[in-house]
């Protein structure tokens, strides 16, 4: 009789032993709730990270909560999947992408204007001031530097100019008037500075030396470093931009010369014999292995005139040399160099680009073109011999 009394009474505190458990284990979580309830007026861009924080602890108490009054049977590992689980969907606090900052520089607000005498120094300026500039040129297209005579215009463009560029080696003297009368006070940059000159017959005319310095392609990227040398001394604020420019144009010179010789490759060097209008190509002739037979103009400048004897002497050199062509140039009138191949019986190639760029959409409307139109006309000529 005692026996069966003791186990419902046992039962009964059993039953309220387990449900004092549930009660506290309740409580406890929704005292935790109550503590890391974030108030809506904090929920901040700065306080995000913290929040992100603070919600992932709370869930990991509850679901830990949670696992432990699961009903019989539940495994430890469901408990710790549903722990793991809880601690993967909180939102992840990653640092701002940082971008390294790009080096610019602004174009001025008013564009260096610049002077350059020649065509091809104006492309050369072109290429190297890029956005920078503003070029006038005084010599058009297809203009003769030997024999130009000034104009009002050039005194106006040149007391406007902040940087005046000349060829030098004698060719565009006529600069000096230009500058006198205008007044100008911009630097001059000589762009033949640094350059190896080929010395001239010692004549008054050819003292200073051969002045068709751009016909080398090395030549022309020691006159493209002296322009950005003086654009880089009249606008310092620009100074790694000309410098980025000179690069890639230097780089552009250097294909080209890689260009030609591969023009000339298949062009046996005793078969390079040239024979053209005036004596303009000795750079190039240099650079290329190629043979000066003689000029029916026998001087550096096209203004002078041959003399009958230097005619006779330079058809019998085209004979002596087995000579087929004669190269006539765009800036020259051809009639000479016509009667010439006429009495020695050769041919005549035209429009050789020697003192001068093309106009615009010609084979020798830029430095680049020039040269290369040059090479494949010699090329052919050439390939007659």
């Amino acid at each position: 009789m005692t026996a069966k009394l003791v186990k419902p009474r046992f039962r009964l505190r059993l039953t309220w032993l387990v449900l004092g458990l549930m009660l506290a284990l309740i409580l406890a979580a929704c005292g935790d709730n109550t503590n890391t309830a974030v108030p809506a007026t904090t929920a901040t861009a700065t306080t995000a990270a913290p929040v992100a924080t603070t919600v992932a602890s709370t869930t990991l108490a509850a679901t830990t909560a949670a696992a432990t009054t699961v009903a019989p049977g539940t495994t430890a590992a469901t408990t710790a999947a549903a722990t793991t689980a809880a601690v993967t969907t909180a939102p992840a606090t990653t640092a701002a992408p940082t971008t390294a900052p790009v080096t610019t520089v602004a174009a001025p607000a008013t564009k260096i204007k610049v002077l350059a005498t020649t065509t091809q120094l104006g492309d050369f300026a072109r290429n190297i001031g890029g956005d920078r500039v503003e070029v006038t040129q005084i010599l058009r297209p297809d203009d003769d530097p030997h024999d130009y005579d000034p104009t009002a215009d050039d005194s106006k463009n040149a007391a406007a100019a902040q940087l005046v560029l000349k060829n030098g080696v004698g060719l565009d003297d006529w600069l000096d008037k230009i500058i006198t009368n205008s007044g100008t006070k911009a630097p001059l940059i000589d762009t033949s500075e640094g350059i190896k000159l080929r010395a001239g017959d010692g004549s008054d005319e050819e003292k200073e030396g051969d002045p068709h310095i751009w016909h080398s392609t090395d030549n022309a990227k020691i006159m493209v470093a002296n322009i950005a040398k003086g654009l880089a001394q009249v606008d310092p604020a620009g100074s790694d931009y000309y410098q980025a420019q000179l690069t890639a144009y230097q780089k552009q010179l250097d294909d080209l010369k890689t260009q030609i010789t591969q023009v000339f490759t298949p062009v046996p060097v005793e078969k390079r014999k040239l024979v053209t209008n005036h004596d303009a190509f000795g750079y190039f002739t240099d650079e290329f292995q190629i043979t000066i037979v003689g000029s029916v103009i026998p001087s550096f400048s096209d203004a002078a005139q041959p003399t009958p004897q230097e005619i006779n002497e330079l058809i019998k050199n085209i004979k002596d040399n087995n000579v087929k062509v004669i190269f006539t140039e765009t800036t020259i009138n051809p009639k000479i160099a016509e009667q010439v191949a006429q009495t020695a019986g050769v041919q005549i190639y035209s429009n050789l680009y020697g003192d001068a760029l093309g106009p615009a959409g010609s084979d020798g409307d830029t430095y680049l073109k020039m040269e290369l139109s040059n090479a494949k006309n010699m090329a052919a000529g050439f390939q007659q011999q």
